[in-house]
Order: C-alpha cells, then structure tokens, then sequence
C-alpha cells in the first residue's frame, strides 16, 4: 500500500479542516495531542498557555490558536491589558455596575 492510499495521517493536517469552523463549533477532542501543533509558529504560546492559564501571543495567531486550544478542551477570550492582547481562561465577562447604597 502506498503513501497516496492511505489516510492522510500527518499531524499538520489532523487539525485543518476543524480550523476552517467557526470557534463556536469545535468541539474538543480529548483523544488530540498538543504536540500535532509542535510546527505552528504558535506553538510555544500553547504550551505556554497550557502550563500556566495565559499567554501574550502574537495578535496574527489568535484565533488560530483560540481554535487549538478549544480542541485542546481549553475555552479563552482575549483581553487586552496596556494595549497587549493576552489570552485568558474561561469565557468574556463584562464587568458589573455597582449599584450604589441608599
């Protein structure tokens, strides 16, 4: 059997067809490992991210790596902090308005 008939197994296309959804349809896939994404230029924002909750990735690879990480079983939003976008757990909340005491 050749290379041709077989399934296209390499791990940089693993994840392709997923990242071609909106983020609010990929769905985690807890069987995906981090390593398939060890080519990306992101990368080490992953697993920084992984390892710590966080990350300050390049602006261009956000939503790609929004998308990784939702395979990945991780849900982010990204907050800006000293005009520097940082990736952050859990989903975007807004900030309540104190209702002042009588």
């Amino acid at each position: 059997m050749s290379n041709s008939d077989t399934p296209d197994c390499d791990s940089g296309r693993l994840y392709r067809e997923e990242f071609k959804k909106p983020l609010e349809e990929i769905q985690e896939d807890i069987f995906f490992r981090a390593d398939n994404f060890e080519g990306e230029a992101w990368y080490g924002d992953l697993m920084l991210y992984m390892k710590i909750g966080v990350c300050q990735p390049d602006p261009a690879h956000i939503p790609e790596l929004q998308k990784a990480l939702k395979i990945m079983g991780y849900h982010t939003h990204v907050m800006e902090n000293r005009e520097k976008p940082y990736l952050m757990p859990g989903d975007s909340c807004k900030p309540q308005k104190k209702e002042k005491s009588r």
